[in-house]
């Protein structure tokens, strides 16, 4: 590999640190789209918490920091994660047919239409920001393939189209997606259950500690094509119930 590559960085006059540039190149566009900022729209959703907590079945931190782990993590293993990786591939290889296919499957699997139709608010809009700040001629060419068979872009399908633009890794890629569902989960907790920044940021902390990220990554990668899939009725029924609720903070 050419010098080229490589960024040389002094620091206070005595330690040189040689890094690859090309490595981390793609850090700056991964951080800003996952920073809070970003209009990804995740702010307007509690994913089923809102009516968890009416329920009575997320009372506490200790409660959500349990409902996170025992629920959220195994689902993102078995579900989201092995598809954002499908998709991911898809992606690279410029398969659109499978990449509609896959967008169809994860709408799919939402089997409820408040998170459905959350996936597709959120992969719309993120799609609309990839084309208006990158001008990405692969997401430009899937939105036609979109719009000629009249389906909406799921979230994790645009983050995707986003990452691969990006040359975000694929574990990169996952890392980030783990910590935007459980931070998504902790922001609604300051409405729903009046947590503040400190509890969240532990229960933040404590789900994508190395061993857990490294125990959900590895188990998301070993699933093939045509056996990811999770179901937990649980969370289906809140977010069923959710929909018909006499008031409400989030949308979903």
């Amino acid at each position: 590999m050419g010098m080229e590559n490589y960024l040389n960085i002094s620091i206070c006059g005595n330690l040189i640190l040689i890094v690859n540039s090309k490595e981390s190149d793609w850090l700056g566009g991964l951080l800003q789209t996952t920073d809070t900022l970003f209009p990804s729209g995740g702010y307007a959703h509690s994913y089923g918490l809102e009516e968890l907590v009416a329920l009575g079945k997320v009372q506490s931190k200790e409660d959500l920091e349990e409902f996170l782990v025992w629920q959220i993590l195994p689902s993102l293993e078995q579900l989201e994660l092995p598809y954002l990786g499908f998709c991911y591939e898809a992606v690279a290889n410029r398969d659109y047919a499978e990449l509609l296919i896959l967008n169809d499957e994860i709408s799919a699997w939402k089997l409820t239409r408040e998170i459905r139709d959350a996936g597709n608010s959120q992969g719309t809009q993120l799609l609309r920001m990839i084309l208006e700040i990158h001008q990405c001629p692969v997401s430009k060419k899937f939105k036609q393939f979109l719009h000629e068979s009249g389906d909406t872009c799921q979230q994790i399908t645009a983050t995707a189209l986003l990452r691969n633009f990006q040359e975000v890794p694929l574990s990169s890629t996952m890392i980030a997606w783990i910590y935007q569902s459980v931070s998504n989960f902790c922001s609604a907790s300051v409405k729903l259950l009046r947590l503040g920044e400190i509890a969240c940021q532990k229960i933040i902390h404590n789900c994508i500690n190395k061993e857990k990220v490294q125990t959900v990554l590895n188990g998301a990668l070993k699933i093939k094509r045509g056996a990811a899939g999770s179901f937990n009725p649980m969370l289906d029924l809140a977010s069923a119930r959710h929909e018909l609720a006499f008031s409400r903070l989030f949308i979903s």
